[in-house]
């Protein structure tokens, strides 16, 4: 299947009211914030709320240790640097009708959020670590190293500011913290994507 057939079966699927929350998560530049802005646009904007996660990672990591590599940064890969139970509170929010601001980033303003929305996309890291049972469906992305390092160097650096030799200084302990704490949340998601070497490739077949 590819992804403009995915769209379509997912957007069909939305409008027939078979799946009103959507999760849709991944490791940084895996490709969840493209595909889910694609899906967004695919809808009628007048139904559908698209909340963004990052803004709940928090902003003082640096006060996060973890207990197996001590000296490495810390990266949105740990569970302990989400906001978790703010982001479900506006979650069950949203989906009891309730309007709500969101958290304004350098890159993006506040906006408010309406609960009169029927449709709620959630979309980021963040989603991997909530409750499944939050979700009518759950999409994960994944790449391999390589791809992830190349669309970091170009995104990062453009959108972000960030400098490139921050970005590659600190791949490797992305990888690290993606391997060993984020990977297991990839087999609960619904549908699993490979976008490694900027192809679209689903690992897992729900629909």
């Amino acid at each position: 299947m590819k992804e403009k057939d995915l769209i379509e079966r997912l957007v069909s699927e939305i409008e027939s009211g078979k799946v009103k929350t959507l999760g849709i998560y991944g490791h940084g530049a895996s490709g969840k914030s493209t595909f889910a802005q694609e899906l967004y646009q695919a809808l009628d904007s007048a139904k559908v709320n698209l909340l963004e996660t990052d803004p709940y990672i928090t902003s003082n990591r640096h006060l996060v240790v973890p207990k197996e590599t001590p000296n490495q940064k810390v990266t949105a890969c740990l569970p302990v640097t989400h906001e978790l139970v703010s982001l479900e509170r506006d979650i069950l929010a949203l989906k009891a009708g309730m309007d709500i601001l969101t958290i304004a980033e350098p890159w993006k303003p506040s906006e408010v959020l309406s609960g009169a929305k029927p449709i709620l996309i959630v979309e980021g890291t963040s989603v991997g670590f909530l409750p499944k049972e939050l979700f009518d469906r759950t999409i994960c992305f994944f790449t391999d190293d390589e791809t992830e390092l190349e669309r970091r160097l170009v995104r990062d650096t453009a959108i972000r500011k960030r400098d490139a030799s921050f970005i590659l200084n600190t791949h490797k302990e992305r990888r690290d913290q993606y391997n060993r704490y984020y990977k297991e949340t990839e087999s609960k998601a619904d549908i699993l994507i490979n976008q490694s070497n900027d192809k679209f490739q689903i690992k897992t077949n729900i629909i």
